[in-house]
């Protein structure tokens, strides 16, 4: 009994120990719903690949708007989050430099989470997306019911430190605060972290008022509606119909009906002269015939001119309602073809005198001062085909964004699309992406290359000899595009690139797409090629010269493995994220200042062996410390002494907790209760013997 009491007090005391130090290692959670925490919430949905399902608002497993829901409720209600926020606008004018602002377009909601970036959930194929902001079909922004938002002051996102001013955070410029100057990128991200005491002093708005009265839940026969799945959505392109009225009866045009008067006015003078000519025949019957040949010549060429004119008047019919194309006749596909081309019809030609093509004719006549009719005859054909005939395009630029009813963005990215310059999705919004496609079109159809699809540029654009790309799926110096950021990310994860992923073929990503290039045996060139970037993408891809130096903007596990060490050495307090951070760079200047190395703030093969030796040493100290007081706990148990004394392992840590040092002090603890249990079972079998010697 006494072994078994010792035994108890023993793996309850390690217990205690044990449920101590992983507390302290939990992190607690942030009380309020700030928006810091809303993004930070998304995040932490997009980086652990929550799952979509529809209705749904808990942890792992949300739709849209149950991604903002499960952050603390916010949001308001859940199948209109817009109509609960009493602040918002359009985005087409720009989002505010606010984290955690909601973004709306109908049937879906999503987060706005900075840097020009968004987070949603999209559908159960896509799940959790992380993308531009600008570049989906997003048309409202709003502050999210029940999120605070900072009005001054600082915050940390992912590591990263923004600095707040009157209510939004600053980018592209520089601020001297209590006397250090601190330098902002163009996603607001500060070039040096404030001290820790700077972010508790963040300045919230008031906390958002009680939803108004005025507003009452809307109540829906089927919420299916309000949790529309984005990918699954399709644009609509439509025209509106033309009244269904009665068609009045068809009447021969005025032409034809003064032709009728005139051969009736033709027959009765033919009358009489033949009443003349039978009373001169009683005269002669040579007069009678030089008359009757003279009269006879005189009617012919005279019909002969009145029929001359009766051909210019006539308008034939060419097509119209219900025609469709045969095997014979292609008209009303030319007929839509050139409709396409002049910005009237949407769609490709389909053989068949629809609604679409009616008020496409009756909107090509009125822009052309011809009878609108929706009828094609001839006078309207011949417009149609001239190079007079008046186009429907208007001019398309950054911002602009298809309204009801119309949809001449889309229209024009389905058709670079074709051409093979645009490889995102069909928005309807006219996004940098666009301009970026535009700009190449024009540039490889000797255009003036300004990115704004001018008139001049549809027409080219929707024609048939427009030029397709002549290096499809190529990523062009000054573009953007998916074809970038999927390069770019690839780039970083070889360590040819380094720093914030832009979205952009701009200067950096230039060199470094050299740098491949290079190492590669490629020439070096403004573009890479199809064939480049699948040997980047593929398995053959050559590392960077420079790939075991670690600096400012790598990430990956060696990151988070330095991280850790720096930890264990209490040169680096922040999570062991595997981006290379700012914060990182600290460490490793500090380290290398304190042993007397080159300052460069990036780790190289010297520097790190000397980081790994010192942790080692570090480590090795923290855990001595702990297996001796276990086996001095271990002595005092098998002495009898533990019945009546508390068992505590205690380690000298003056300096603040960090999570790696933490899991480091965890697994000493783990080790010290193999060596304890190790003991304790050498005491059972000796124990034993004795008892059986007895």
């Amino acid at each position: 009994m006494k072994i078994v009491k010792k035994s108890i007090v023993i793996f309850l005391s390690l217990t205690i120990a044990l449920l101590t130090t992983v507390t302290g290692l939990m992190p607690a959670s942030a009380e309020g719903s700030s928006n810091i925490g809303l993004c930070a919430h998304c995040f932490t949905a997009y980086r652990e690949g929550w799952s979509y399902v529809w209705g749904a608002s808990s942890y792992g497993a949300v739709d849209c708007s149950g991604l903002i829901w499960s952050y603390n409720g916010v949001g308001g209600i859940r199948t209109d989050m817009l109509a609960a926020s009493d602040e918002w606008g359009y985005v087409y004018n720009g989002i505010p430099n606010i984290h955690g602002l909601g973004l709306h377009h109908p049937g879906h909601v999503g987060v706005y989470v900075g840097s020009g970036m968004a987070i949603d959930a999209q559908s159960p194929s896509l799940g959790i997306g992380y993308h531009n902001a600008y570049s989906a079909s997003w048309v409202e922004w709003f502050k999210i019911y029940g999120v605070s938002y900072p009005y001054q002051g600082w915050v940390r996102l992912n590591g990263e430190s923004f600095y707040y001013e009157n209510g939004q955070y600053l980018a592209n410029t520089s601020r001297t605060l209590d006397g250090v100057t601190y330098t902002f990128d163009w996603a607001g991200v500060s070039d040096i972290n404030p001290p820790e005491s700077a972010y508790s002093e963040t300045d919230y708005s008031a906390p958002v008022q009680e939803q108004p009265s005025y507003y009452e839940e809307p109540v829906y026969e089927d919420n299916n509606d309000y949790y529309v799945e984005e990918s699954s959505q399709e644009i609509s392109y439509y025209y509106e119909e033309p009244s269904q009225e009665p068609e009045p009866e068809v009447q021969q045009p005025s032409v034809v009906q003064e032709v009728s008067v005139q051969e009736v006015s033709k027959e009765e003078s033919r009358q009489e002269s033949s009443k003349e000519e039978s009373k001169k025949e009683e005269s002669s019957k040579e007069e009678s015939k030089k008359e009757e040949s003279s009269r006879e010549e005189e009617p012919k060429e005279e019909s002969k001119a009145e029929e001359s004119s009766i051909v210019e008047e006539v308008i034939e019919l060419i097509a119209e309602y219900g025609y469709q194309d045969s095997n014979e006749s292609k008209t009303v596909s030319a007929i839509q073809t050139r409709l396409y081309e002049l910005g009237y019809i949407q769609s490709k030609a389909t053989g068949r005198f629809d609604d679409a093509t009616v008020s496409a004719v009756m909107l090509f006549q009125k822009k052309n001062d011809l009878e609108v009719t929706g009828i094609v005859d001839s006078k309207t054909y011949r417009v149609l085909k001239s190079n007079e005939a008046q186009n429907n395009f208007r001019i398309l630029s950054n911002s602009t964004f298809d309204e009801a009813g119309e949809v001449p963005v889309a229209s024009l990215q389905t058709r670079l699309t074709e051409l093979e310059y645009y490889y995102d999705d069909i928005t309807g919004f006219y996004s940098e992406l666009t301009a970026s496609a535009v700009r190449q079109f024009q540039k490889d159809n000797k255009i003036k290359s300004t990115g704004i699809a001018d008139v001049d540029t549809q027409l080219r654009i929707f024609s048939s000899k427009a030029k397709k790309n002549p290096n499809p799926g190529s990523a062009v110096y000054g573009a953007s595009g998916v074809l970038v950021t999927k390069m770019q990310k690839r780039l970083v994860e070889l360590r040819y690139l380094s720093g914030i992923v832009s979205e952009k073929f701009d200067d950096s990503t230039l060199e470094a797409v050299h740098a491949f290039q290079k190492a590669a045996g490629f020439e070096e060139s403004d573009m890479m090629t199809k064939e480049q970037l699948e040997l980047l993408y593929s398995d053959k891809a050559i590392k960077s010269p420079d790939f075991d130096v670690l600096k400012y903007g790598y990430a990956g596990d060696d990151v988070a493995e330095l991280q850790s060490r720096l930890a264990a050495l209490n040169y680096y307090d922040g999570k062991t994220s595997g981006v290379y951070n700012n914060t990182v760079v600290e460490a490793v200047e500090k380290f290398q200042s304190d042993n007397n190395m080159d300052v460069t703030g990036n780790v190289d093969e010297k520097t790190l062996e000397l980081i790994k030796t010192e942790a080692q040493k570090e480590t090795a100290h923290i855990g001595e410390a702990i297996v001796l007081k276990t086996a001095a706990i271990s002595d005092e148990a098998l002495a009898g002494i533990a019945d009546s004394k508390s068992i505590s392992i205690d380690v000298d840590t003056t300096e603040e907790s960090n999570p790696a040092k933490d899991t480091i002090v965890l697994s000493s603890v783990l080790v010290a209760a193999s060596v304890l249990v190790i003991f304790f079972t050498r005491y059972l079998k000796k124990s034993s013997k004795k008892m059986t010697k007895i």
